[in-house]
């Protein structure tokens, strides 16, 4: 029986991408199903006679992605162990090849290279005594991003990452535990969905020449992100608490520890926080932490003077909202970055079991 599997990394397929003819759907069709259904998601009991009655769209947008946008899906890589030495084996990742069909890939391997069948999350091969795991060459150097800060492969443990994905297989064969976002798991079937709304999880996750381009003109010419912070009126109020015994070098340290929403909520429930950490120094380190999926914020200060009167805790604010994956984005200059930062979400998990297995 013929059927898909899915990259090990982002969950995203590779094969059957179909993106919709403007003939297919008019603007308002599109617009409407994907309210439609963004509504059904946001409540759990909602009905409407309307999605029963109409002809549910299955087609990427046109406007938001093309063929060019989502060549990166079909060619694939993967993950393997070779026998070595003494009974043992060594990983391997192979070099460029494709998905065929029914869990099947293949893939040049050695060297000199030769055309090589594997399959996909399934039994050995005289070949590949083990699994092999098959992934997009762009989503691999994401993870690499996670687990070394650079995207060598020599930098990391292969037989170690190799360990720690295996235990990661969900037991269907399609895929790993990882958290892909919902949109993804929706596409996930017998066949990769082409969901309308959801064209962000498709788009090229590193190449995105349009963001500097989107970033340098927010900064330069957004007037909310140099707003000054209102100044608080504390009347007799103290700001006392544990954190107001501790230097404002360690605060920060302890800040940069934690995500964005916990971020919120500390400075929030402590006005001792609240105060040391409104300065940009504290935010601009803030960005590097807790963005590290947004590498292109450090090429922008490079090369860009930034504005004096910039706010960073309004430009993290911004950066946070409006590169957050949801479904039904359409703006071409983010949806990548989004989809960028859904799988370093998903990589972050792995990175957790990659060090336990080390």
């Amino acid at each position: 029986m013929a059927f898909d599997c899915y990259c090990a990394i982002c969950g995203v397929g590779f094969a059957g991408m179909c993106i919709g003819d403007p003939s297919d759907a008019t603007i308002e069709q599109r617009g409407q199903s994907v309210e439609r259904i963004s509504r059904s998601l946001n409540c759990a009991e909602h009905t409407e006679s309307s999605a029963q009655d109409e002809e549910p769209i299955q087609t990427y947008d046109p406007r938001l992605v093309d063929q060019e946008n989502v060549a990166w899906t079909s060619q694939v890589h993967c993950l393997g162990v070779q026998d070595a030495a003494e009974g043992k084996t060594k990983a391997f990742v192979s070099g460029p090849g494709y998905y065929a069909d029914a869990g099947e890939l293949a893939v040049k391997i050695g060297q000199p290279s030769k055309r090589t069948y594997f399959n996909c999350y399934g039994f050995g091969t005289d070949e590949a005594p083990g699994p092999v795991l098959p992934f997009h060459w762009c989503c691999f150097e994401i993870l690499l991003r996670t687990l070394t800060r650079t995207t060598d492969p020599k930098n990391v443990n292969l037989d170690a990452l190799y360990d720690a994905m295996i235990s990661m297989c969900n037991g269907t064969g399609s895929a790993l535990r990882l958290p892909y976002g919902e949109d993804v798991a929706r596409a996930q079937g017998q066949y990769w969905q082409s969901l309308p709304g959801a064209e962000y999880c498709v788009r090229h996750p590193t190449n995105t020449p349009d963001l500097e381009e989107f970033l340098k003109i927010q900064i330069q010419t957004n007037s909310s992100l140099r707003a000054t912070p209102t100044e608080l009126d504390l009347g007799n109020r103290q700001p006392k608490n544990p954190f107001g015994t501790l230097p404002p070098e360690i605060v920060y340290q302890i800040c940069s520890f934690l995500p964005g929403n916990s971020m919120k909520s500390l400075t929030e429930a402590s006005l001792y926080v609240h105060l040391i950490t409104r300065d940009d120094y504290f935010w601009r380190s803030f960005i590097q932490s807790d963005m590290p999926w947004l590498w292109e914020t450090q090429v922008l200060r490079d090369s860009l003077n930034f504005p004096l009167d910039l706010n960073y805790q309004l430009l993290y604010q911004f950066l946070n909202a409006t590169t957050a994956p949801k479904y039904g984005m359409h703006d071409q200059a983010l949806m990548g970055i989004a989809n960028r930062r859904r799988i370093w979400g998903a990589c972050e998990e792995l990175s957790g079991r990659y060090s336990e297995v080390l």
